[in-house]
């Protein structure tokens, strides 16, 4: 009964519940941001409006905002860190190496690529789905200067780290919203749900008609 009673009045609760468990969110938003970043399986993690929640959550738990901000600029630069390490090493000895995928031609484009736009690159890059997993991956397969990777990875996780998080923890802020916040929590992951399942449904009548 006490939990459904939690669950009838989620936005009272809501900040109590995180506040009560921060350590044990801690770890949890550091294994999420690091998994789908670093590890290539993992790539369907939310991500955006992951941090975005998180910020806002944070603001009515009324937790240490500035250590939210290290723990996800740490899992994000350890998951770009583990990414580029996974695609030199696994990455060149299976699809480099046993694959023959891509070939030369193909590695000394997408190393030329890097080595003009790499930095930038990195800087947005953990803004975009799926991109953000593959271009450190990519990155270590074609043997981007690890010195360059490491500056321009570490300098756009602060960046994406900053713009999402506080962009939540500013809105969390808001009256209106800071009262209604685990309805706001729900809404956003229903519409996160509903997109999913609408994109996956479009992209699979759409091969159905190609067949």
């Amino acid at each position: 009964m006490q939990t459904w009673y939690m669950i009838l009045d989620f936005d009272a609760h809501l900040p109590q519940l995180v506040a009560m468990h921060a350590s044990l969110f801690y770890f949890i938003l550091f294994g999420v941001v690091f998994l789908q970043i670093g590890v290539l399986p993992f790539f369907f993690l939310p991500s955006n409006p992951f941090l975005f929640v998180c910020g806002a959550v944070w603001a009515v738990s009324g937790l240490n905002i500035l250590l939210l901000l290290v723990v996800l600029m740490l899992a994000a630069m350890l998951g770009n860190f583990s990414g580029y390490w996974l695609g030199k090493t696994v990455g060149q000895a299976f699809f480099v190496n046993f694959l023959n995928w891509p070939n030369q031609a193909a590695l000394d484009k997408t190393r030329i690529f890097y080595d003009k736009h790499g930095e930038k690159g990195f800087l947005v890059s953990l803004f975009l789905p799926v991109i953000r997993t593959l271009a450190p991956f990519v990155a270590g397969i074609t043997n981007m200067n690890s010195l360059t990777f490491s500056r321009s990875a570490s300098v756009g996780a602060v960046v994406w780290v900053l713009v999402c998080v506080l962009a939540g923890y500013f809105f969390g802020n808001i009256p209106s919203i800071k009262n209604h916040l685990g309805a706001v929590t729900l809404a956003g992951l229903g519409l996160v749900i509903v997109f999913f399942v609408l994109s996956k449904s479009w992209h699979f009548i759409k091969n159905q008609k190609q067949t």
